[in-house]
């Protein structure tokens, strides 16, 4: 299996789990309706009200934040290390 096989499987495999979120959002409301008629205060939740699926902006942010904490962790553990018995000389901390 090639690299773009299997982004293109991991990909559809992340939309397939919206869609089944987005199948049992409906199921909650059907079952709502049909437990209790209109359901609250006399109107029935939306789809998008129980389960809302993430546009490419929300994982953009999402992938950037998780980008930058990954930096900040490398360059925390990276500081613990003494470098200048290595090279032999000393190096100017920012």
């Amino acid at each position: 299996m090639t690299h773009r096989e299997f982004a293109m499987i991991c990909e559809e495999n992340v939309e397939r789990t919206h869609d089944e979120n987005e199948r049992q959002a409906m199921y909650a409301i059907m079952y709502a309706a049909a437990s209790r008629g209109k359901g609250k205060h006399g109107k029935l939740p939306k789809p998008d009200e129980l389960y809302r699926r993430p546009t490419e902006e929300d994982m953009t942010k999402t992938k950037v934040k998780s980008v930058l904490e990954k930096q900040v962790r490398a360059q925390e553990w990276l500081g613990q290390f003494d470098l200048t018995k290595l090279t032999g000389k000393e190096v100017d901390a920012k």
